[in-house]
């Protein structure tokens, strides 16, 4: 495979790759690659849903995938779709996040395919957390790695956004109470595969932060806002115009991303699947 790295700080492209048809040896060489670039987009690519479900299988097992109901016949892939006639539509993963990290064990990867994407517009917007927590100070280092984040899905799919979800009319995004739990994870974490050292923040699922010198609510809400503004910071940021066809796998472990939503009176649907990771560590 030939790997054109995208900008200094994150993103690859890899030419030479068939995703429908892998070697043991391409799909752990690409997932090193994933690794080390944290994005990669993989250009031309015509996969079926059972074809990137195979794909998916050969880089891990299947993440599940709260409150988004699947594609019918194809319970790992998620259609994500916003049609031409809802300009005023909420766009799916349209705040900074990173996926389902309120879960135990978040994914590892997720693999997104540009099935019919806007002309122009409808870009998405990666940021690198290990960029984010190598350009800290010393002592800023030192005070995060003792926090502890608290993460949930309350802000996005409790019941009181359904009619938000419900206005994209080709997907089927079914809120819950069970959006209310939360999951603690390290602020800090240590990248398994790379041994890295990464911000695993996201300011739509970390609702909370517990430490030490956060010993009031206005204290965790600045420290959250300043957290927000520094990861998101565009120095630490790869953006990725799509062509139809396009395949992008992304590190869930080492950045947050945001969909774009300027692309009104246009249609743009992609097919998601996610890879399992295990529960972060220090």
């Amino acid at each position: 495979m030939n790997v054109e790295p995208l900008t200094g700080v994150l993103g690859a492209r890899i030419f030479g790759l068939d995703l429908t048809c892998l070697s043991s040896q391409q799909a752990a060489d690409l997932r090193h690659e994933v690794c080390r670039h944290q994005v990669v987009v993989i250009p031309e690519q015509a996969l079926s849903p059972a074809q990137q479900t195979a794909f998916s299988h050969q880089l891990g097992p299947f993440s599940p995938v709260p409150f988004v109901e699947p594609l019918a016949g194809f319970p790992e892939v998620i259609s994500v779709v916003k049609e031409a006639f809802e300009p005023n539509a909420f766009n799916f993963g349209g705040v900074w996040h990173s996926d389902f990290s309120f879960l135990e064990s978040p994914p590892a990867f997720t693999i997104l395919h540009a099935i019919d994407v806007p002309g122009v517009g409808g870009d998405t917007v990666w940021s690198s957390m290990t960029a984010a927590w190598e350009a800290l100070t010393s002592d800023q280092q030192e005070r995060f790695a003792e926090i502890t984040a608290v993460h949930s899905a309350s802000a996005s799919y409790s019941p009181a956004q359904q009619a938000l979800h419900s206005g994209l009319s080709s997907m089927d995004i079914r809120t819950s109470d069970d959006a209310q739990a939360t999951q603690e994870h390290p602020l800090v974490c240590t990248h398994l595969e790379t041994g890295e050292q990464t911000l695993f923040f996201n300011g739509t699922y970390v609702r909370s932060l517990r430490g030490s010198d956060l010993d009031s609510p206005a204290a965790v809400e600045k420290t959250l806002h300043w957290l927000h503004q520094w990861t998101t910071h565009v120095r630490f940021t790869f953006r990725h115009r799509w062509r139809n066809g396009d395949v992008v796998i992304w590190d869930n472990r080492s950045t947050q991303h945001v969909a774009l939503n300027d692309y009104p009176g246009q249609r743009r649907q992609l097919h998601r699947t996610t890879v399992a990771g295990t529960p972060p560590n220090k």
